[in-house]
């Protein structure tokens, strides 16, 4: 069954999602952070034994982040700092509904922490002056690379709020678990080209409906060799931004639930060949 559905995919060789550029642009926008972040933030207050065991589970390097508020952790302006926000919402902020939520903080740490496991192999996360939201780049010595970019981080950018950035880390980590497990997901940076319901050209992907009873807390990263128990990347970003959007923990400020809600409908609406696929508040399970 497994190859029949590795079949119906189309070899790729992943460099990256959103149309990586080059790391020419200007930096990213270091003059303030938009109010989903600065509310979040409020909550930890800088909570500085987070960060020190943050930058080690998410393998982040000051030669990555010098200049990016590696020594300025408390400035809630800079990208490192936004980064550890949203690592926080992904480490703290999941209500975990055995009965109503998608996957469970145990899925979602394991996503995007840096350590081989059963949902990928060794991570890097590094952030990048270049277009679009993210990348995942594998590599064949050392760790496989899992960029964000500056819509995540830039002020005023709809995008950059602590849930669309821990999205990420979800979308660009399942393209890890493509990788270690050799699927296919598309020949256009591991998505497929525009066509069906899905208007984002070459970023589309299908919508692979399931039970919230099919995957137990801590066994998202298993398969059965069909449609039936599968996910693809921008699929796994919807349900995690539903997620945090409508089971949370009851402290998660209001701007981080509805701008989570806002990118996982948006994206609901543009990403899905068989979309709309599904939209935060709709009634769970199936």
């Amino acid at each position: 069954m497994k190859t029949k559905l590795r079949n119906q995919m189309v070899l790729a060789t992943l460099v990256g999602c959103f149309g990586v550029a080059a790391d020419a642009l200007a930096v990213c926008n270091q003059t303030g952070a938009n109010q989903a972040d600065n509310s979040l933030f409020t909550l930890h207050g800088c909570w500085q034994d987070f960060f020190l065991w943050q930058y080690r589970a998410y393998d982040m390097k000051s030669s990555d982040w010098s200049n990016r508020g590696w020594n300025d952790a408390c400035n809630i302006n800079f990208e490192y700092t936004k980064h550890w926000n949203a690592s926080y919402l992904v480490t703290y902020g999941m209500g975990d509904v055995n009965e109503s939520s998608f996957h469970g903080t145990t899925d979602y740490r394991q996503l995007g922490e840096f350590p081989t496991n059963n949902y990928h192999d060794w991570l890097r996360h590094i952030a990048r002056d270049a277009s679009g939201f993210g990348s995942f780049q594998p590599t064949t010595f050392g760790p496989n690379l899992l960029g964000t970019h500056c819509s995540l981080y830039n002020v005023g950018a709809p995008n950059a709020n602590p849930g669309s950035r821990a999205g990420d880390f979800m979308h660009e980590g399942w393209h890890g678990w493509l990788d270690k497990y050799d699927w296919d997901n598309g020949s256009s940076q591991g998505h497929r080209a525009a066509q069906g319901n899905c208007t984002t050209a070459d970023f589309c992907d299908y919508f692979y409906f399931h039970g919230i009873s099919d995957f137990v807390f801590g066994e998202l990263w298993i398969d059965d060799g069909t449609a039936n128990r599968f996910h693809s990347p921008n699929q796994i970003q919807v349900e995690f931004l539903c997620d945090v959007a409508d089971f949370p923990q009851p402290w998660i400020p209001a701007s981080v639930r509805q701008s989570a809600q806002a990118d996982a409908n948006t994206r609901a609406a543009q990403r899905f060949i068989n979309g709309p696929g599904y939209t935060c508040g709709s009634p769970r399970p199936w």
